[in-house]
């Protein structure tokens, strides 16, 4: 391909507060052969002056100006402008540390893997629910591995997997729920037990303030999660996934149940009930030991069993734990 072994993809939105720690940090990595594509999303803040400042002090740096589209519409076009063997993706509000691409890179070529990737750490502080986003590899994929994995920000991918699964149809079909097929098609999947990533907690707080007019958006999550199950159909997950897919499915309909009670939006509160019941989504054995590990026992039940009561309990409960 290029002259770089690795492309660093970096969404950007709003993040000129944090931006150039971020792009620091992979600067000073010790594996030197990286390009870094830096995608502005319409930001309205300084991000697109920093982004000039470093492309033009630094040539392995790309810098991409598009229009508000949202952060897979920036992973698309990030990705079309690289050049490296591998990728990688890095979000701007966070940072690596300085041996992050070499151990994955080495990682990968020692044993000849198209996928790596490692452990995180929080930062500034630690929270309880780590454990819900990484789960090492034993060889076994399974909802459990799926479940903890599905996240961009701290692998390494080769371009050939990318390229056969078509990861830029499945982005646009499923947005990164697409990611899954990543995680199903590796070949030589290896995982790194060491923290090499820092995730920035604190800054997108999903208060009910977030969810504002976002039903349109979780309301398309829905439509997207009915047809994500032609990732395992005729593959050998068909028959030990199905369950877990079809709790994909119910997960984004309690979510929209939420949001649209939050918005006052009793029809498509309605519609989400609907289907949740239509789905006799009680007796998915995943729905409560999925929820009770990633929210507690407590939320979970109310997920499960208030919020899809009637809209007046759903309006209550998100009023007190969300606001009015």
């Amino acid at each position: 391909m290029g002259q770089y072994e690795i492309s660093v993809i970096i969404p950007v939105y709003n993040a000129e507060k944090y931006l150039a720690e971020c792009l620091d940090s992979v600067l000073a990595q010790t594996f030197k052969s990286i390009e870094i594509v830096l995608v502005d999303d319409g930001c309205k803040d300084g991000s697109p002056e920093i982004i000039d400042r470093y492309a033009a002090q630094h040539e392995n740096i790309v810098a991409v100006h598009k229009p508000n589209g949202g952060v897979i519409s920036t992973r698309i076009a990030g990705l079309k402008n690289t050049t490296g063997k591998y990728i990688g993706w890095v979000d701007a509000d966070d940072f690596i540390k300085p041996t992050m691409y070499e151990e994955m890179y080495n990682a990968m070529i020692t044993n000849n893997a198209d996928y790596v990737y490692c452990d995180y750490e929080f930062y500034p502080h630690k929270v309880a629910s780590k454990e819900k986003w990484f789960k090492q590899y034993y060889g076994k994929k399974d909802w459990n591995y799926i479940e903890r994995n599905n996240q961009l920000w701290n692998t390494l991918t080769s371009r050939a997997l990318l390229e056969e699964v078509h990861i830029l149809e499945l982005f646009e079909k499923f947005e990164e729920y697409g990611w899954i097929s990543i995680l199903l098609n590796s070949k030589k999947t290896v995982v790194l037990n060491e923290s090499l990533y820092y995730y920035r907690v604190g800054i997108n707080s999903l208060s009910g303030g977030s969810y504002k007019g976002k039903v349109p958006r979780f309301r398309l999550q829905v439509e997207m999660t009915e047809g994500l199950s032609e990732i395992i159909e005729g593959t050998e997950y068909e028959s030990s996934l199905k369950v877990y897919f079809e709790y994909r499915k119910i997960y984004t309909l309690l979510q929209l149940a939420i949001v649209a009670a939050i918005n006052s939006d009793k029809e498509n509160y309605q519609y989400a009930r609907r289907k949740l019941k239509e789905k006799k989504y009680k007796k998915n054995p995943l729905v409560k030991e999925i929820l009770d590990h990633n929210h507690g026992k407590k939320k979970s039940f109310v997920l499960r069993n208030v919020i899809p009561l009637n809209y007046f309990f759903a309006k209550t409960i998100t009023g007190i734990v969300y606001g009015k």
